[in-house]
């Protein structure tokens, strides 16, 4: 079940050093849907470009609608426990997401999807700093069955400096393409990402395969 929440409620996680139970926190993030609305850092390492399809001379020029992108409930952030029960004092580290960004084009008979992923480590009282791997799955769903296209896994190095508490992360993903259905592509699919700590691999894209 997804639920969407607005950007600031997401992007609180990231407010705060040390906070419990922030798997249950799900959000639909800020995304950029052409050049002049991705102002952001994150939007710019995507090397945004129009969304308008090249057309033939005195051809009308096609704007491409890129799906929306969602965060899965419970896969905003992720925690690092010491011991055991877990408790806010041996926290060892938590990692959440903090912004989205994602660019479409045309490529034959091919919608290709670029998307990009920010956020931060930070650390808890039983922390120390040193190099973590933040594990983040997207996905490409249709909108009609909430089926994956494709579904790819990608792994954030982090490295929070000695003397620091925090550090941040960027992914950005190759094209991920899809069948190109119409310019309203928002209709057809939609875009979900995740903290994805149970990951160990890429899952096919199939009627059994879950982002």
């Amino acid at each position: 079940m997804w639920r969407l929440v607005p950007v600031h409620i997401a992007k609180s996680i990231l407010a705060a050093p040390v906070v419990l139970g922030l798997a249950g926190c799900g959000g639909h993030l800020g995304t950029f849907d052409t050049p002049e609305t991705g102002g952001s850092k994150l939007a710019n390492l995507l090397g945004f470009k129009s969304n308008d399809a090249p057309a033939e001379p005195g051809a009308e020029v096609r704007h491409i609608f890129c799906p929306e992108v969602v965060v899965l409930e419970g896969t905003a952030a992720s925690q690092a426990y010491a011991g055991t029960p877990p408790s806010s004092a041996n926290l060892r580290y938590q990692s959440a997401i903090g912004d989205t960004a994602r660019e479409c084009t045309l490529d034959g008979d091919q919608l290709a999807i670029k998307i990009g992923v920010a956020g931060k480590v930070l650390l808890g009282p039983a922390g120390s700093p040193g190099s973590f791997s933040v594990p983040v799955r997207m996905a490409v769903l249709r909108e009609h069955d909430n089926q994956p296209i494709v579904s790819k896994l990608y792994r954030a190095a982090v490295t929070v400096a000695a003397g620091e508490t925090r550090a941040d992360f960027t992914i950005v993903s190759e094209p991920l393409r899809v069948p190109f259905i119409q310019d309203h592509a928002e209709d057809d699919y939609t875009i979900k990402i995740g903290i994805d700590e149970g990951a160990s691999a890429d899952k096919p894209a199939g009627k059994h395969a879950k982002p």
